[in-house]
């Protein structure tokens, strides 16, 4: 993938801000317990999914933080050219062209959520922490986003440039979009 560097942030920023309002969307007139409900047996609540959501762009906030901190190609390009690495991690987790999940994933272990969880800390975690994402995306704009590089959650063996970083939590928080409204129709339909 090949885009201005301009508009892969702008792009960027946009598609995590939707992810912000469907979120908001889902939760409207949710109490407590309907957010704690299972979606099914060894599936997950709609706070879960939230959490788990959490769990992993703090991974990336933290790495992007001290990336950028380091000050490190503060030198602007004008085109973002995605990396292989990059692409194999957003197709593996970005939902399809028609909004389809293809197949199931497992969570590391360290990104699954308890099993109940308090609505009102869990769904501010989850703002917070994605509008905290949104603003190193604008910072991105003073930054080489080929050069900067991201450790990912496998670790400093496994980094990503930031530019595809961007590109891999939005595909994930998509992916569990879909899932969150999943969730929210299966648990209203059992409750009918």
């Amino acid at each position: 993938m090949v885009i201005k560097s301009e508009q892969h942030i702008g792009n960027s920023k946009r598609a995590l801000e939707q992810v912000i309002t469907d979120v908001q969307e889902i939760l409207e007139g949710m109490d407590q317990s309907s957010l704690n409900l299972l979606e099914g047996e060894g599936k997950w609540s709609i706070l879960q999914c939230l959490k788990h959501m959490s769990l992993a762009i703090k991974v990336y906030v933290e790495n992007t933080e001290n990336a950028l901190a380091s000050n490190r190609h503060r030198n602007p390009t004008d085109e973002f050219v995605s990396h292989w690495k990059g692409d194999m991690f957003t197709n593996m987790v970005a939902p399809k062209s028609k909004g389809e999940i293809k197949g199931k994933m497992k969570t590391f272990k360290s990104m699954n959520p308890s099993s109940s969880l308090d609505a009102e800390s869990t769904i501010s975690e989850f703002f917070a922490l994605h509008k905290k994402f949104i603003s190193q995306i604008e910072q991105a704009k003073d930054f080489n986003i080929n050069k900067v590089k991201v450790n990912t959650a496998l670790g400093p063996l496994v980094k990503l440039r930031l530019g595809d970083a961007f590109r891999f939590i939005i595909g994930h928080a998509e992916r569990h979009v879909i899932q969150l409204k999943r969730i929210k129709t299966s648990i209203h339909q059992t409750a009918a």
